[in-house]
């Protein structure tokens, strides 16, 4: 009987040990990512007076994950659970679109939801699209957001800017590293167009 638990211990701490490695005996090592898309200029000093209340953005379910995703040549979509975005890309780009619209200059103050400062004006967006098409030759990284701009001082909270933006940006080779870079790259030139498209409104 001991025999028999001291053989069915190794067969357990065998298969354990085994989940953990490669083949060939390597380990396997998960990498995190960020998405942060920085300005290429000094942003001026504030010309607005009215304060932007910017509210989470929503990610559409296929792409709401910390896994990288991949849309491959046959149709197929893939998640990468080895190559992952630190946090949830809700989380992060609303974080990164606050910092890029507070340094705009295009208003007095941007603040988060819940603040107890009432805001002349909130901006929702959605993320319609976030990956890697390796269907394609050169491979692309592939950013679709919406944005809608909301009066506050109006009755009906009526909408006073909206607009769609996306950006496919070739890579050099169908990598995590390279993807990510992409990402980046293609949402710094949404926030740049979509700063401008808000810059335009805010004054008229």
């Amino acid at each position: 009987m001991m025999k028999k638990y001291t053989t069915l211990f190794f067969l357990i701490a065998t298969l354990s040990m085994s989940a953990c490695v490669k083949l060939g005996g390597e380990p396997i090592e998960k990498r995190y990512y960020r998405i942060t898309p920085a300005r290429t200029e000094t942003p001026p000093e504030a010309q607005c007076g009215k304060i932007l209340k910017i509210r989470r953005l929503s990610v559409s379910d296929i792409y709401n994950t910390r896994e990288l995703v991949y849309q491959m040549s046959d149709g197929r979509i893939e998640s990468d659970f080895y190559n992952m975005l630190f946090v949830a890309p809700g989380n992060m780009l609303t974080s990164e679109l606050r910092k890029w619209l507070a340094q705009s200059g295009h208003f007095a103050n941007v603040i988060e939801p819940g603040s107890m400062v009432i805001p002349d004006l909130t901006l929702e967006g959605v993320v319609n699209s976030l990956y890697g098409d390796y269907s394609t030759e050169p491979p692309n990284a592939v950013i679709a957001m919406q944005f809608f701009l909301v009066d506050e001082s109006t009755p009906n909270n009526e909408i006073v800017f909206s607009s769609s933006y996306r950006q496919r940006i070739p890579l050099d080779k169908s990598a995590p590293d390279e993807l990510v870079q992409g990402m980046t790259k293609g949402i710094q030139i949404i926030f740049t167009e979509l700063e401008l498209d808000l810059a335009k409104t805010v004054q008229n």
